[in-house]
């Protein structure tokens, strides 16, 4: 078990679950029944999330912004309202400045107003807090207890390049094609903002999580909280081009643990599969890809690959 998992399982433990008006840990959003209200938080910490080498103001704003949008979308909500909590040395005031400057933008984009927060002197790095908050569509809210036996697995097309990005960036990764790699430099210093909820309220989706730190390490967490196991196929169809680019090893293991995707997992009958696929294309131009089915146990399995090869994301490393 991770250090990340054992601080959540012990948290998990003091919270508590006698309070009906409320769905807490556990899923990308907390929920509040009475208010209608999902509350999600995200913190960036520079040198962990973001490098001030590699990385510009405007390509953290909009990762930084990402990571909190895309767990509100993931559980259904319509963004409102958000906190932001910026802690900086006085050296970096310009990077701040700037990046204030491109946050604002995309709050103002997607409709989202700032109403409070607080800024503080630190001593050498930049930490970034941002809560948001949103309301479900006619109080839908999916949460990742919620799937059921015989349903498909769903994701997004073209999953792996953030993680592919991060290892051509730090861990010198030769990639022949200038365009792969201009595409996976891209998903991981600016990923690409995904608007999906409205979709997910016409769907019969039953559950879904949003994809952040790679498709075992998330799907592991997913059949721990539904109690389900997750039978996985479809794999080389996840991301055809670099499947065709890369070899076999390299391929799993991008596409089956890169972090930071920001796009969703969710689960539905398979009865729905091709208003899915064509509701997702005509709205947001994005192929969708089922990438397994559920079945009783716990568990993820799959008979395309062996799991135990993938090296999973974890925050700690």
């Amino acid at each position: 078990m991770y250090l990340e998992d054992k601080i959540i399982q012990k948290l998990n433990s003091s919270f508590s679950k006698s309070n009906n008006n409320l769905i807490g840990i556990g899923d990308d959003c907390a929920y509040l029944n009475k208010e209608d209200l999902l509350i999600s938080t995200d913190t960036f910490v520079e040198n962990v999330h973001f490098d001030l080498k590699k990385s510009n103001p405007k390509q953290v704003a909009i990762k930084f912004f990402n990571a909190n949008y895309s767990d509100l979308q993931s559980s259904g909500g319509n963004p409102l309202y958000c906190f932001l909590n910026i802690s900086f040395p006085k050296k970096k005031t310009l990077f701040i400045e700037i990046f204030l400057k491109n946050l604002t933008l995309l709050l103002k984009k997607y409709k989202i107003h700032l109403i409070g927060g607080d800024t503080t002197k630190s001593p050498n790095i930049i930490s970034l807090t941002m809560t948001i908050v949103g309301k479900p569509y006619h109080k839908k809210i999916y949460l990742r207890s919620k799937a059921k036996e015989k349903e498909l697995i769903f994701t997004f097309s073209n999953i792996g390049y953030s993680k592919l990005g991060y290892d051509i960036l730090y861990k010198s990764k030769k990639i022949n094609s200038e365009k792969i790699k201009k595409i996976a430099i891209n998903q991981f210093l600016k990923p690409k903002i995904h608007t999906y909820s409205h979709i997910l309220e016409r769907l019969s989706v039953s559950s879904c999580m949003d994809l952040s730190d790679g498709l075992v390490n998330d799907l592991m967490k997913f059949s721990k909280k539904s109690r389900k196991k997750f039978n996985l196929k479809n794999l080389n169809q996840i991301n055809p081009t670099l499947f065709k680019y890369l070899n076999t090893n390299d391929y799993y293991n991008y596409v089956l643990s890169s972090g930071e995707e920001f796009v969703p997992i969710f689960t539905a009958p398979l009865s729905k599969i091709k208003i899915i696929k064509d509701l997702f294309k005509k709205n947001t131009k994005v192929n969708i890809v089922n990438i397994g089915f559920i079945q009783k146990g716990t568990g993820i399995i799959s008979e395309e690959y062996d799991l135990n090869k993938v090296k999973s994301f974890n925050h700690f490393d």
